[in-house]
């Protein structure tokens, strides 16, 4: 999803080269975005400042959507001020910077503070897993199998082929309790939902079903 700004005056081309990097460093998993960016206005400062402010919700909107409700981020992103918006931004970086008489181009990288993210989407109201900032931390599944072994054997199979480690913690009937990485919740949930499961959160805790 993209969000402009209309104008007789100016034109924004954001194309959007994204990525989400989740750094096993000591301590920190770290939520960044890149984009680029060329904009025109009445003036170079008024061209910076549009392309500044549309890179930073589309950046927040692409990176934030891995981790929460889309279509609920979504309204949230298109309503916030840009007021709001920067102050989810921890850092900004500008490279190959291009600047005339009434545009401005660059590639600009920003990174978001996890906890004002998930503190900003949990006032919102919007469910959501970004991953905590200490490492090792792991996240809850509760998993409903209704084919038994069949179900289970399924899902481990999907888990081992991105290198996911699956911590039983108990078995009642067709339900399965289970623990992963934080930092391979969202390589996991594609890859179920790509073999036909289902999932929501509840609170924090991995729903899933076939």
């Amino acid at each position: 999803m993209v969000f402009g700004m209309k104008s007789c005056v100016c034109r924004v081309f954001c194309a959007l080269v994204f990525s989400v990097l989740l750094m096993p460093c000591a301590f920190s998993a770290t939520l960044s975005g890149n984009a680029f960016v060329n904009q025109t206005s009445d003036t170079a400062a008024s061209a910076k400042s549009i392309a500044l402010n549309t890179a930073r919700r589309q950046i927040i909107y692409d990176v934030l959507s891995r981790y929460s409700d889309k279509d609920a981020l979504a309204e949230l992103v298109k309503s916030a001020s840009n007021d709001d918006l920067a102050n989810l931004i921890s850092s900004t970086a500008v490279s190959n910077e291009h600047i005339a008489s009434d545009a401005y181009s660059a590639n600009i990288t920003m990174n978001i503070d996890n906890d004002i993210a998930k503190k900003w989407l949990i006032s919102n109201d919007i469910q959501n897993w970004i991953p905590a900032m200490e490492s090792g931390e792991k996240f809850t599944a509760s998993i409903v199998v209704l084919n038994g072994i069949s179900d289970w054997a399924e899902l481990k199979r999907l888990a081992r082929s991105d290198n996911i480690d699956i911590e039983t913690q108990s078995i009642n009937g067709n339900q399965i309790i289970a623990k992963m990485p934080l930092n391979y919740r969202t390589k996991f949930t594609a890859a179920i939902r790509a073999a036909g499961w289902k999932y929501t959160d509840n609170e924090g805790v991995l729903q899933i079903w076939k």
